[in-house]
């Protein structure tokens, strides 16, 4: 026994209540968070920590530096200092030319230690920054873990959903017996995304537009199919 069409545009409004399943569940799909900017901040987080951790090994290179230096001098200033007061020295020239030479090392010494504690308080201060900027990378990489996690999960779980919803929606429409009205419901929804609506209140069930009585009595009586004069769709009640 044929389907009638009351039978066939249920069974449409059926294939339809699936359809729209399946356009928000992929809608829900593409909505999802990747996980692509909590990437990049971290990527940025990290950056950030090695730029500090890089500008702290400059500082302690310096500061490395200027106490090699500052022994230097000393050693150097002690050297002087030894000969001039242990009497290896006698000639007044000499003499003279040592003494300027131990002052002018005095000199250098105060300018070393003076950048020395200028470098401590810049390195102590630089090890602060470092210290913070890898707490922030940490959390980032936190952040961007369970972000890419949570992703991954709800992208398979939606997955799974639109699997069976596809089967399902196979399976309606294979038992649709009216191909060339399916084709048409395919065609309409592939326009907007809504194929066939039903009448509510007096209206059309999509676009919500009032419709003709002489359309609503032709529908019920299901003679054949009716479309809304404003949106085109099918209609069915």
């Amino acid at each position: 026994m044929p389907t009638s069409l009351y039978d066939t545009l249920q069974a449409l409004y059926g294939l339809q209540q699936l359809d729209s399943q399946i356009a928000r569940t992929r809608k829900s799909q593409a909505a999802l968070d990747t996980g692509a900017a909590a990437t990049e901040n971290a990527a940025a987080a990290r950056a950030e920590a090695e730029g500090k951790r890089t500008a702290l090994h400059h500082l302690q290179g310096d500061l490395k530096d200027s106490e090699l230096k500052l022994k230097g001098v000393e050693d150097k200033r002690k050297t002087y200092h030894d000969r001039l007061y242990k009497g290896g020295v006698t000639n007044p020239k000499e003499l003279s030319n040592m003494e300027k030479e131990i002052a002018a090392l005095g000199r250098q010494r105060a300018d070393l230690d003076g950048r020395i504690l200028e470098l401590m308080d810049r390195v102590e201060r630089a090890q602060s920054d470092l210290t913070a900027a890898e707490e922030r990378a940490r959390e980032a990489d936190t952040r961007r873990a369970d972000t890419v996690a949570a992703f991954r999960s709800r992208h398979d779980t939606l997955e799974l959903e639109l699997a069976d919803l596809t089967r399902r929606r196979g399976e309606a429409a294979l038992q649709i017996e009216d191909k060339a009205l399916l084709k048409r419901y395919d065609d309409i929804r592939a326009k907007s995304g809504v194929g066939i609506a039903k009448i509510e209140d007096g209206s059309c069930g999509a676009c919500h537009m009032s419709l003709p009585s002489g359309m609503i009595k032709a529908v019920k009586e299901y003679a054949e199919p009716q479309r809304c004069e404003n949106c085109l769709r099918l209609l069915t009640t």
